[in-house]
């Protein structure tokens, strides 16, 4: 019973550093470019730029026409960040045609030893940045 305690608490202290300066996303803008759109030469187009303390991501994706932009997350992981975007449809409804969006994500307080940031889109990995 000890060493489960003791293995507890040790967890607990392995992952304060993480937890403690994990950082927070928005999503501050969504353009929808459809027709106006170039085509992609991969699944997403990212783009990242540091100003002081926040980390502004744009990524051009495709998403179903009936579909927009739901609530993203970040998970931070060593060297390597993760934005997760999931989509959702307000109709309910599902379409046979794809239009690109321009997206711009800001993150704040992102941990200063991540080296990539990945983005994923109802869950299946796009592409991925350097981080700024």
């Amino acid at each position: 019973m000890k060493i489960r305690a003791v293995w507890s608490v040790l967890l607990q202290i392995a992952w304060l550093p993480i937890t403690a300066s994990a950082g927070t996303v928005s999503l501050v803008a969504d353009k929808e470019l459809c027709d106006n759109a170039p085509p992609l030469e991969q699944a997403a187009r990212l783009e990242s730029s540091r100003n002081g303390n926040v980390v502004t991501l744009i990524v051009t994706a495709q998403l179903n026409c009936a579909y927009l932009p739901d609530k993203p997350e970040l998970r931070e992981w060593r060297n390597a960040a993760t934005l997760s975007l999931p989509t959702k449809s307000p109709s309910g409804m599902a379409t046979a045609c794809l239009c690109a969006h321009q997206m711009t994500f800001e993150v704040s307080d992102l941990y200063q030893g991540i080296q990539t940031i990945y983005y994923v889109q109802d869950g299946t990995v796009l592409g991925h940045v350097d981080a700024p």
